[in-house]
């Protein structure tokens, strides 16, 4: 069985378009019909009803999914274990949040690219909630986040736990009481934090409960929190793989203040609809650059 046959009646069944699955996949609407109609005469039954206004699946065309997806991953992981890597070419859109691109997105790229050098790269550095949203729509194929997308058509894969730590600038540091700090001891200070959707402001939030004078200031960017604290403007839960040169040439302070910011993981989220051999090669050298990156750092990182 051609499994093009099989990508265009997922990507079909997916748009709701024949027209759209041929635009997908580059080809004719007239060549998606004649794949679907081969695929309908090889198992002998209709695979979607095709209304007015709409294309739907069948029952027995429900049925043929998930085992079309399972043949196209498979496909993708022989050509990707076996192929010619020189030999890809195409597009990989990827997503990653600031924490990556900050830490060993750079190393990743040129692992990459070294393997790959006739696959074109387009990065977008964004929010989990943005990123998921845009793998969701199809408009990426993979994303590295720090949080677990809801399982469907999307496989998440953890690539490490980032330890998280309060920081602020030596100067704001010096205006504090000694000892273990809570939200009381720092209420007249901002507290910079992650978007209200992160899991860092939930923490947030659920230790500051009992502190109503905490004024807390929300960004999407990673480096303006960093550079906000820098400058002493308030104090912050940081990766401390991101921040750990600044702590070392005493441009940041390590507070001990309770409770222990939660600990950042880092997922890689990839569309199965169908898989992509290069986003799946993407996703286990960026396990082996960020294990890399811990190494040479020699970061407190959690288990993946």
């Amino acid at each position: 069985m051609n499994v093009r046959f099989l990508e265009a009646f997922v990507w079909v069944a997916k748009l709701g378009s024949f027209k759209a699955a041929a635009d997908k996949l580059h080809t004719t609407q007239a060549g998606i019909s004649s794949r679907i109609a081969t695929l309908e005469e090889q198992f002998g039954v209709r695979l979607f009803e095709r209304e007015r206004r709409a294309i739907t699946l069948t029952y027995q065309g429900s049925e043929l999914m998930p085992y079309a997806l399972r043949m196209i991953d498979l496909q993708s992981r022989m050509v990707a274990a076996v192929g010619q890597t020189e030999a890809f070419s195409g597009m990989l859109r990827i997503g990653a949040i600031e924490t990556v691109v900050h830490t060993w997105l750079p190393d990743l790229l040129s692992r990459f690219v070294a393997r790959y050098p006739k696959v074109t790269l387009e990065l977008i550095s964004d929010i989990t909630p943005r990123l998921r949203d845009d793998l969701l729509r199809g408009s990426l194929d993979c994303a590295l986040l720090s949080e677990e997308i809801t399982p469907g058509f999307i496989e998440n894969r953890r690539i490490a736990t980032y330890a998280m730590r309060w920081a602020t600038s030596p100067g704001l540091a010096s205006q504090l009481p000694p000892g273990r700090l809570s939200f009381s001891d720092i209420a007249r200070h901002p507290i910079i934090s992650f978007h209200r959707e992160s899991s860092v402001y939930r923490n947030i939030a659920q230790g500051a409960a009992d502190c109503p004078d905490l004024r807390v200031s929300y960004f999407s960017s990673l480096a303006a929190m960093v550079d906000l604290t820098r400058s002493g403007f308030g104090i912050a839960p940081l990766p401390l793989a991101v921040i750990e040169r600044d702590v070392l040439e005493g441009r940041l302070v390590l507070l001990d203040l309770a409770p222990t910011p939660s600990s950042l993981p880092l997922v890689a989220s990839v569309r199965m609809d169908p898989a992509s051999p290069v986003a799946e090669a993407l996703v286990m050298m960026a396990r082996e650059a960020s294990e890399a990156f811990t190494a040479r750092c020699q970061l407190p990182v959690l288990e993946a």
